[in-house]
């Protein structure tokens, strides 16, 4: 599914504009990326919970040469699905 039909099944279902979908996904999405920024977490109930984490500066190789490079401290982010969703994709 792409954002544009999440769009348009939303304004559907909710009985209003696409636009005003759009512009109320887009809003909440930089909400949570704002929070992810400053080391937050976000969790949806029953979707599951988003978070950043700390990568150590580590030496790793580089697989088509082989030569060693030093790969740089950084944040990732992490997603751990709900158990909620999890049941119910199995079932």
């Amino acid at each position: 599914m792409t954002k544009q039909e999440l769009v348009n099944e939303m304004a559907s279902e909710l009985g209003i504009t696409k636009k005003l979908c759009g512009e109320t996904l887009n809003t909440m999405l930089e909400e949570i990326v704002k929070t992810l920024e400053t080391g937050g977490k976000y969790t949806q109930p029953g979707f599951g919970t988003f978070k950043t984490a700390e990568r150590n500066e580590h030496v790793g190789r580089n697989p088509a040469t082989g030569k060693k490079m030093l790969y740089p401290k950084k944040r990732r982010l992490k997603f751990k699905v709900s158990d909620i969703l999890k049941d119910e994709i199995n079932e």
